[in-house]
Formats: structure tokens, C-alpha cells, sequence
């Protein structure tokens, strides 16, 4: 789902990847942005980069 979200596709991108509802990764987004204590998909774009997760 993060590779996916630095590549650059969007929510229903990754969902139909997945084969789950668009809500099921905006769920898991959240929880991931909660887990590593950020707010914007650029400072999740920019810790993979740097390869803090």
C-alpha cells in the first residue's frame, strides 16, 4: 500500500489493486499516518525515501 502511495497512484488505484472498497485503504492510510506519528502523504513520501519505514 505505501509503495503504492509513493508511486503515485491514487486510493481506488490501490484498492482495485487490493481488491478492497476505496474506504478499506483510506481505514488503513489513517492508521498508518496514526502509527508513524505524520499528517500528509508527502511526509510518508519522504520517510520511505529516507527509509525510516
Amino acid at each position: 500500500m505505501i509503495k503504492g502511495i509513493v508511486a503515485g497512484k491514487s486510493y481506488k488505484m490501490i484498492a482495485d489493486d487490493l481488491f478492497v472498497s476505496i474506504n478499506t485503504i483510506r481505514s488503513h492510510i489513517k492508521n498508518i499516518y496514526k502509527a508513524l506519528g505524520i499528517n500528509s502523504k508527502a511526509e510518508l513520501i519522504r520517510k520511505s525515501y529516507d527509509n525510516k519505514i
